[in-house]
């Protein structure tokens, strides 16, 4: 099952704003990272050349490969470094860390970063060092108004999602299950003028973070 992916790391938009529809971003916030290449805004402008693991990768960000500037070529530069780096964890206690932190990285860089260190022992040194499970433990402000009103926003994490809306009746994987991309199903009875009717939603995640969602 293929979905559409944005970057994890967007600015929030909460439910109540955008029911019944699946919110998208196209910016990730980051420029370069360590490994990617910096474009020039003449090669930006050459649409000509882009061969098809750019232009896969760009449609993965939410960007059209046909009108793209340096900003998102340095984008998609990382998301293609982030994607080479991952697939050199070459063992199951590696994939399986990764698989653990990915939903509390903070975007293509600091995967990067993280997936840079060579071995399990120093990337456990480098969680320890930036205090990665706190961000598990004490959600933002922001976060723990959205969970206490059982509410869900772009870039929420999985294990906010349960919090706020309790585990998923079903739950479908794009690809590798390490990678955390899932589509989660819920479904509730709600107040209409003819009564009570079922509504379903779909909440859509790239990374172990919501990158949208939609509703039946």
């Amino acid at each position: 099952m293929r979905y559409l992916k944005a970057l994890a790391v967007l600015p929030l938009l909460s439910l109540t704003s955008c029911a019944q529809m699946m919110s998208r971003s196209s910016g990730s916030g980051y420029g370069s990272a360590p490994g990617t290449v910096r474009y020039t805004e003449d090669r930006a402008a050459d649409r000509g050349d882009l061969d098809r693991t750019t232009r896969q990768t760009a449609y993965e960000l939410g960007k059209d490969p046909t009108s793209l500037d340096a900003n998102d070529m340095d984008e998609i530069q990382a998301r293609k470094r982030v994607r080479e780096l991952e697939r050199t964890l070459d063992s199951k206690k590696a994939r399986e860390q990764y698989s653990k932190v990915l939903p509390w990285l903070g975007g293509d860089s600091e995967k990067i970063e993280f997936l840079s260190i060579p071995t399990i022992e120093g990337r456990q040194q480098w969680m320890n060092k930036k205090n990665i499970w706190s961000r598990a433990q004490a959600p933002q402000a922001e976060m723990k108004e959205l969970i206490e009103s059982q509410d869900i926003a772009v870039g929420m994490p999985q294990e906010y999602v349960r919090r706020s809306w309790g585990e998923p009746m079903n739950v479908d994987v794009s690809g590798n299950p390490i990678y955390k991309n899932e589509r989660w199903k819920y479904q509730r009875f709600v107040s209409s003028s003819a009564g009570y009717r079922k509504e379903t939603r779909y909440v859509y995640f790239e990374g172990g973070r919501v990158v949208g969602w939609e509703t039946e």
